[in-house]
């Protein structure tokens, strides 16, 4: 392209700002807006007129234009012969043999422009230059110091703006609120133009008895011959009456005056330009640091336990848990729009909590772990991609759902979480070592969703995104539980444990429960890692932490809910197992033969006592995988783990070394097979060396067969 067609194509719109403040970066006082461009592609903003909240609508013909169309007739009834294939043919033909379709693009095009300037204009007024999304290529501030103003440059090419409109009414075209109102108004002038024609040649009364599929033949036949001249003209100047109604249906359905700056970005094709991968990655080790302080512990079980919601005095939605050691120290949660601060009342806010569940509790944990690694999360924000966040919840394997609506999965989820509100009356400690963390009400984790792709006007929504950008600020709440310098000047609490990436691929509609305990068993290994016994558990207190009081009672009760929750208890354990977790059965309230999968015999007395009641008081002990245990007798500052780069690196394992473990464990290459989801041929190969083992592969060995 020459400099000339860019100076064409460019729209160059200059802001000046006057009484220039170094340290103040606007004044709202003297302020112009001039938008300078070539004549034929603003002729409708030559006025520079200054574009009120009600001017949102394009302006109409005049009556005497109206009525030259309005009064053209059909004496034949269309509904005799006109098919809605032969209509779709019709619509064919106006789209891609008149200027229809870019007409219509051009008006909305200008009006979204104007708009557009309009709404940059409210912003300067409102909240200043500041306010503006620099990052945006297509903005540009300059400070004009000699003048003692700053100069706002929008570089808005136009050639990109069109084709991005163009692509975003592919869908409109074919809509039925397009075929309906095209067809009561330019296709009646179509196919009069041509009855006409067809009524001279023909006679009036031999098109009256023609076959409708004959005459719709012919009607077609007349419009593909159609070349310059009066006809021709005819069309086109039909083209440009109909394509500002249709532009004015457009923007009608658009609701501008609501449109915040940020929905133009969207409607124009102008939202900032994908993030560098390396900004908004989300990558995890396979053993992460975690903020387990007391509102993650809380807000995770306000997302898995719906039933645990009330409603307060004033019927607002409210989630309480009180501690047990100090029924002074509480937190709760409400429900709020995203925003917004405003509680919502239960109905309201009953929508959103049906929303909360396994999908909303692990990206809590990918938010919760990326906070960590922000110095002052209260002050602080990152950028995470969707795409990522599919493969680290294992959605990438699931190959029944498309990427894209996955991605609107994912944004949905993070939007239920930005809805999560927290508010804390916790004091740890007495006397001169008393901490505060009490904090008022305020949002878990501010969230802005931005996707990517094209525009859809007919849903005025991304679809199909190409990507979905989640910028995430975590809440105050951090400054009084993740405050590392808070902590040293005894004034705030940093509290954190770590986090296996495993956990986060456990798929909760066939190991719900082994993915219930692995989230509980997390939080529950920061409290209990100076306990002389940490993880020592008894069956039934820790179940009573992941499902409803009613489904144990049930099961005590019942013959048929028992047999499921043991087999649901024994299911999850062996997956525990599976993923690294050890596990540790006492001999004297968990014998063998109560064990998973176990064929030692029943004692001969066992009908003494109901196996529900002796499996709810079996005590065990389950360990978080290696290294955590260790990690968490070292509290102090996590230590930031290593990070898997590449999946098929090798490591130093000999095949010699892992085939005296695996038999060492007495495990066969089929069960091992199982364990780390390879085939047990591979296991040989591994074995005699024909193979390698990758860094992913080693994990799972370490394991399960603790090298």
């Amino acid at each position: 392209m020459s400099a000339s067609d860019i100076h064409q194509t460019t729209q160059k719109v200059d802001i000046r700002v006057y009484d220039f403040n170094p340290d103040e970066l606007v004044t709202h006082s003297d302020m112009t807006i001039s938008l300078d461009c070539h004549a034929d592609v603003l002729a409708a903003d030559k006025t520079r007129e200054h574009l009120s909240s009600k001017s949102h609508h394009l302006p109409t013909l005049n009556s005497e234009d109206q009525n030259f169309f309005t009064n053209l007739l059909i004496d034949v009834a269309l509904e005799q012969f006109v098919s809605l294939d032969f209509l779709d043919q019709l619509i064919d033909f106006l789209l891609e043999r008149t200027d229809l379709s870019r007409l219509i693009i051009q008006h909305l095009y200008l009006h979204l422009l104007k708009v557009y300037k309009f709404k940059i204009e409210e912003v300067i007024k409102e909240k200043g230059v500041s306010a503006l999304d620099t990052n945006l290529t297509h903005i540009q501030i300059n400070a004009d110091i000699p003048h003692e103003s700053q100069v706002l440059h929008l570089n808005i090419d136009e050639i990109t703006v069109k084709k991005y409109l163009n692509e975003s009414l592919s869908d409109f075209f074919t809509h039925d609120s397009f075929k309906e109102t095209i067809s009561n108004t330019f296709c009646r002038e179509l196919l009069n133009l041509a009855l006409q024609q067809l009524e001279s040649e023909f006679g009036s009364k031999a098109l009256q008895e023609m076959p409708a599929s004959q005459l719709q033949q012919r009607i077609l036949k007349f419009l593909k011959s159609i070349n310059a001249g009066p006809t021709s003209d005819q069309i086109s100047l039909s083209a440009s009456f109909h394509s500002q109604g249709i532009s004015s249906i457009l923007i009608e359905r658009l609701n501008l005056p609501s449109c915040s700056l940020e929905d133009m970005h969207a409607l124009l094709g102008l939202r900032r330009s994908p993030l560098p991968k390396r900004k908004a990655r989300v990558e995890l080790p396979a053993v992460t640091a975690l903020p387990t302080s007391i509102p993650i512990a809380s807000s995770i079980k306000a997302q898995l336990r719906p039933d645990l919601w009330r409603q307060d005095e004033n019927a607002n939605a409210k989630f309480q848990y009180r501690s047990l050691s100090n029924p002074g120290n509480y937190i709760e949660h409400y429900i709020t729009s995203p925003g917004d601060i405003a509680l919502l009342p239960w109905e309201a806010a009953e929508q959103i909590i049906d929303i909360f569940g396994f999908d909303t509790v692990k990206l809590q944990l990918i938010f919760a772990a990326k906070t960590m690694e922000q110095k002052e999360p209260w002050n602080s924000s990152f950028t995470i991609n969707a795409t990522d966040i599919i493969k680290l919840l294992g959605w990438d394997k699931n190959h029944n759902t498309a990427l894209p609506e996955k991605r609107i999965a994912v944004a949905s989820t993070a939007y239920a979480l930005s809805c999560l509100l927290v508010r804390s009356v916790w004091i740890e400690g007495r006397g001169k070592n008393k901490i505060d963390a009490s904090t008022p009400t305020g949002r878990m984790w501010d969230v802005l969703i931005e996707p990517t792709g094209q525009f859809d006007f007919v849903t005025k929504k991304i679809e199909k995104p190409e990507e979905v950008f989640i910028t995430v600020s975590p809440g105050l709440w951090t400054m009084n539980f993740l405050n590392r310098a808070g902590l040293k000047a005894q004034e705030a609490l940093y509290q954190f444990g770590y986090l296996a990436k495993d956990i986060l691929q456990i798929d909760p509609y066939h190991n719900e429960m082994a993915l219930r305990l692995a989230i509980q068993l997390t939080l529950d290994s920061r409290i209990r890692a100076r306990n002389e016994n940490p993880y020592d558990y008894t069956v039934g207190k820790l179940l009573e932490e992941v499902i409803p009081l009613s489904e144990i009672e049930a099961a005590r009760n019942l013959k048929s809910k028992a047999r499921d929750l043991r087999k649901r208890w024994d299911k999850s354990l062996k997956m525990l197992n599976k993923l690294g977790w050890l596990l540790q059965f006492d001999p004297d309230s968990y014998p063998s033969w109560l064990q998973p999968d176990s064929e030692t015999p029943k004692p001969k007395d066992w009908r003494k006592v109901k196996i529900m009641d002796r499996l709810l008081d079996a005590k065990l002990t389950i360990s978080p995988p290696n290294p955590i245990p260790e990690l968490l007798t070292k509290l102090g500052s996590p230590k930031k783990m290593t990070l898997v780069v590449s999946r098929f690196q090798e490591v130093d394992i000999a095949p010699r070394s892992l085939l005296n473990a695996r038999k060492a464990k007495g495990l066969s290459r089929k069960q091992l097979a199982g364990f780390i989801d390879v085939s047990p041929d591979y296991i040989g190969k591994m074995e005699r060396g024909d193979r390698p083992i990758t860094l992913e592969i080693a994990e799972k060995l370490k394991r399960i067969l603790a090298f």
